[in-house]
């Protein structure tokens, strides 16, 4: 599970280490070619805006109230010998 786990963090670190950031919303990616060589190509990220929105949500109303029962209880008496 370690060696696992190792190999995957090392993996990610070196896709990571392959892209450079070169402006708002572009990376710079070097892809390998079929000459063994590098080839760096530019691709551009998608813009996204967040947005607050309120919803209203109907929820039931619920009423509690407390109610006691009454339950019979045997009584068990023990008589020593």
């Amino acid at each position: 599970m370690r060696k696992t786990a190792l190999t995957l963090a090392i993996a990610a670190l070196t896709a990571v280490a392959a892209c450079k950031k070169t402006g708002e919303n572009e990376l710079q990616v070097q892809t390998p070619d079929v000459d063994v060589k590098t080839d760096t190509t530019t691709i551009k990220t998608p813009d996204v805006d967040v947005v607050k929105d309120t919803a209203t949500v109907t929820v039931p109303k619920v009423d509690v109230r407390k109610d006691s029962a009454k339950v019979v209880v045997p009584k068990v008496k023990v008589k020593k010998p």
